[in-house]
């Protein structure tokens, strides 16, 4: 190895000289922010006449294909090469636009272009097949619709130069003062040493993602040609099916369905590299397999099958949120998609349907109950323990391994029906429903709302009409989100309707598409006894529209005895005791005992407790939003509070008794002991006095 500070100019300039980006090397990824960084250090050199350092250049010299050119293999700091060159492609341009021929000739002749026909030799820097068309386009001054961060960031430059304060001479003079280190590995035909280094390199850009170094792995060979091959033949066709930004997640998807375990976000390369060098699996062999899936993978990302029908499935299944089954969504489709499309198709079907139940009822603690239960029966229909049929999943999804990953039955569904329901999640529900009572729906999912029908803000019209203050905030309170309230609408209409009195909606309720909705224009009154008529009704219509499981015939599985739950009082302070599954029996705080049904209650009479407390602090915790969803904001970046004022916050509000406050309704048991434990540390001791009791 050899290394030698040199000026980035000097590095790319002079005759000669061609820069290879091999396969195993990321595309370009730089950011509008990294590239606004570097353009402002180039400023401020322009100004000061002061050098700034810009890293490591580490390369090996390739071989000489040539008759007079040296090819130099960058392993990193390609990212940084581009860049540079793509800032003297957009000073060129400019040159040339304020007739300065004489600066726009020396870029192209000294740092952009070789003199010679051969198109290996002719663009200075030869990047991968990705970015290739559209950096030697910019190179050429050949307009391009290539739709690449290269030319992205090309046109970035363009418009930093002109707007800066600096002029477009005095920019091109301060690039000489960009420095660096060359460091020449002096490595020759030793690829495995080659991208040895690569992978641990610590690049001073964007840091490697999962698939850079998955790529760098697979790609290793015994000579270039075979690297390219690689890369030609498999690489980019995968990258072509997802784009860059999906093969990260794929990669993770794709070998969780081989693994049947878990793998981590921080994992994904390791566990990737250690399993297929255990399996001593060629890695032309691992990129065929990965080429073939991502075409399924894209069918899920980008509903691009050409089935319609099977689009309409996965983008249910994405609208709920089920990313946890993309391997087993992988598997199905690669194993039925050309051999029992019919099969497929109802195996997705009650997949949706299980999703459905699975999500609006919420048996987990947000756990990986669910990731673990499709794991295994990932395993099963892998290894041929069982078939992939409809009734083989239908049976394994009804006697799910533990209580967290069930399958919900018609009472539990319909009691979270009536209760109140997350209005995005009911959006699909009621349209499932119109399809399976009218077999169409006209309208696309996503260009469909949700109807309050009593509505998410009261007008005194409102107030009046439900009884009064006291009275309306009541049946507001027990009713604004069960599904007796909620009703599926085209954004017109729901902009037509907004808080309306209901005799000013019931015409336009008329007029909506979908029977689900125009049925209750029939109601004179929209009142507590119409709402929960509606629930009851819409709630069995969902019960028979969404597959319900079979009676459960398996018991539920247990890892060892000390993971098995056990009735009894716990601290309100214990996070680490799995309760999923369990039945919330009491509270019991300070000595008293106060009965609560379950989790959401028992979080309700957490706060009822705070508050009589110590009402000044409460008040200011509810203020300042001190209880809050921690991995969610609003449009003014706000984070969600759990505990408010404004009922509209909230997913599903519960007003406390007949205070101003109200809390987050729609919280897993997990998220009710984290904030129960959250609010109650804010208060002297009162923590340590809280117990619950479990059955």
């Amino acid at each position: 190895m050899k290394a030698s500070e040199t000026s980035v100019l000097k590095f790319v300039g002079g005759l000669d000289k061609v820069f290879i980006i091999p396969p195993f090397q990321r595309n370009y990824e730089w950011s509008e922010k990294e590239c606004r960084a570097l353009f402002d250090d180039i400023n401020t050199s322009a100004v000061t006449k002061k050098s700034h350092y810009l890293g490591n250049v580490v390369y090996y010299v390739g071989e000489n294909d040539g008759a007079s050119y040296s090819e130099y293999i960058l392993v990193d700091g390609q990212q940084r090469i581009t860049t540079i060159l793509l800032i003297l492609c957009a000073l060129r341009d400019i040159f040339k636009e304020t007739d300065n021929e004489a600066d726009a000739g020396s870029i192209d002749r000294r740092y952009l272009k070789n003199d010679t026909s051969d198109n290996k030799f002719r663009v200075r820097l030869k990047q991968t097949n990705h970015d290739l068309k559209s950096f030697s386009s910019i190179v050429d001054g050949v307009e391009t619709k290539e739709d690449t961060k290269v030319v992205q960031n090309f046109n970035f430059f363009k418009q930093l130069i002109k707007e800066s304060s600096v002029s477009p001479k005095e920019i091109y003079e301060a690039i000489p003062r960009l420095e660096m280190v060359d460091v020449n590995l002096q490595i020759t035909n030793d690829l495995t040493a080659v991208q040895t280094i690569f992978e641990k390199i610590n690049s001073t850009g964007k840091p490697l993602e999962p698939a850079d170094l998955i790529r760098n792995f697979l790609l290793l060979a015994t000579s270039s040609k075979e690297q390219q091959d690689l890369y030609d033949n498999y690489w980019v066709n995968i990258e072509r099916e997802l784009s860059t930004d999906n093969i990260s997640r794929f990669a993770r998807d794709y070998l969780i369905m081989k693994i049947f375990e878990d793998v981590p976000n921080d994992k994904i390369y390791s566990m990737f590299k250690e399993h297929f060098q255990q399996e001593n699996i060629a890695h032309e062999t691992i990129l065929s397999d990965m080429y073939k899936y991502s075409k399924y993978y894209a069918w899920l990302k980008f509903y691009n099958c050409p089935l319609e029908k099977i689009n309409k499935k996965l983008e249910y299944l994405n609208f709920y949120k089920s990313d946890d089954l993309y391997p087993l969504y992988l598997f199905l489709l690669e194993r039925l998609y050309s051999t029992n499309t019919d099969e497929l198709l109802k195996i997705l079907s009650l997949l949706v349907d299980f999703v459905t139940r699975y999500r609006i009822v919420s048996p987990s603690g947000g756990g990986g109950a669910l990731r673990a239960a499709i794991q295994q029966l990932l395993e099963s229909l892998s290894t041929g323990a069982i078939e992939a049929t409809y009734d083989n999943i239908l049976f394994e999804l009804s006697n799910s391994p533990t209580p967290a990953s069930r399958f919900p039955d018609d009472a539990e569904f319909e009691k979270v029906l009536i209760d109140r329901v997350n209005p995005t999640y009911a959006r699909a529900l009621l349209l499932q429903i119109e399809e399976h009572e009218k077999f169409n729906i006209p309208v696309e999912l996503s260009k469909v709302t949700i109807e309050h029908l009593m509505p998410q803000t009261l007008t005194q019209w409102w107030i009046d009409y439900l009884g009064g203050e006291d009275e309306a905030s009541r049946i507001y309170d027990a009713y604004l989100n069960s599904i007796g309230n909620l009703a599926p609408i085209s954004q017109s209409y729901n902009t037509k309707n907004s808080n309306k009195p209901w005799p000013s909606k019931v015409p336009n309720l008329r007029d909506v598409q979908f029977n689900i909705t125009s049925e209750v224009a029939d109601n004179e009154e929209w009142k507590e006894k119409d709402i929960i008529k509606r629930a009851n009704d819409v709630a069995q219509r969902a019960s028979k529209a969404v597959t319900s499981p079979l009676p459960r015939t398996r018991k539920y599985q247990t890892k060892d005895a000390s993971d098995e739950f056990t009735p009894g009082l716990y601290p309100l302070s214990d996070l680490e005791t799995p309760m999923e599954g369990a039945n919330m029996q009491a509270l019991v705080f300070d000595g008293d005992t106060y009965n609560v049904g379950t989790f959401r209650d028992l979080f309700c009479k957490v706060c009822l407790i705070a508050l009589k407390h110590d009402n000044e602090k409460f008040d200011s915790i509810a203020k300042s939003n001190l209880i809050h969803k921690s991995t969610s904001t609003n449009v003014e970046g706000v984070k969600d509070p759990i505990i408010g004022f404004e009922p509209s916050r909230f997913v599903s509000p519960i007003r406390l008794e007949d205070t101003k406050y109200y809390v987050e309704g729609a919280l897993s048991s997990k998220r009710v002991r984290v904030y129960s434990k959250q609010l109650l540390e804010q208060f002297y001791d009162l923590l340590s006095k809280a117990y619950i009791m479990l059955e």
